[in-house]
């Protein structure tokens, strides 16, 4: 299942804007967008390019759920007592990552390293095709706006006058944000059923881009992250 970056960091977002509100610690959001993203920061460098002679697989040791165990002690003993919002944010983050990329369809590496060693694959050029899947997914310029409400909401007294003025347009606007996110998650999922016969692999991922979406949309809608904002 392939699911692509702006659909990670925005499911980070959201989870990092929902500690906000319960807590109030702005560093939840970019917390949870890196934590979100941190298994591909470590698995794809990793696998596509230093053992690209060997694996040429960007879902090893990072997707797994020792390094998910690692990281939770790292939160605990670092930052449980003091800063347990942060901390919450970071393994919120990881998991949302494997449970996006349907790792449960992978057991020798969530399980790793007790089913055997990783897969071998092969993704020639994996990252000039990543850019150009990035680039022509509709999704992922709606996951980019969601993000981009969230980050005004958070940051609005922080940003510049240029900033600020897309922040305000973002945040004015922002009920279409989330109607566009609903919209082009209810086109994902006919083409999930659309294409479940056919090819299933296919199925799956439109099917997760597809609840990302719907059910992003239908969280902004319930956390309305404009709603705290002066004449938002």
């Amino acid at each position: 299942m392939i699911v692509l970056l702006l659909c990670h960091l925005f499911i980070g977002a959201l989870i990092g804007f929902a500690i906000y509100r319960w807590k109030g610690e702005a560093l939840a959001v970019p917390v949870a967008m890196v934590a979100a993203i941190l298994p591909d920061l470590v698995d794809k460098p990793l696998g596509h390019l230093f053992l690209q002679e060997t694996l040429d697989n960007g879902r090893i040791f990072a997707h797994s759920l020792l390094f998910l165990g690692i990281v939770a002690c790292i939160a605990g003993v670092v930052a449980w007592k003091q800063y347990r919002p942060l901390a919450v944010a970071l393994l919120a983050g990881v998991v949302s990552h494997l449970l996006l990329d349907g790792m449960w369809d992978n057991p020798t590496t969530l399980f790793w390293p007790l089913l055997g060693p990783f897969a071998q694959d092969h993704y020639p050029d994996y990252f000039g095709n990543a850019i150009v899947s990035e680039l022509t997914a509709p999704s992922e310029y709606a996951f980019l706006l969601g993000i981009g409400v969230i980050a005004a909401a958070v940051l609005y007294e922080r940003l510049g006058p240029r900033l600020r003025s897309i922040g305000d347009a973002l945040l004015r606007h922002r009920r279409i944000v989330y109607g566009v996110m609903m919209i082009i998650g209810i086109v994902q999922l006919v083409t999930a059923f659309v294409t479940l016969a056919n090819d299933p692999a296919v199925a799956q991922n439109e099917f997760v881009l597809a609840v990302a979406l719907m059910l992003g949309g239908a969280s902004l809608v319930r956390l309305d992250p404009g709603s705290a904002v002066p004449d938002a």
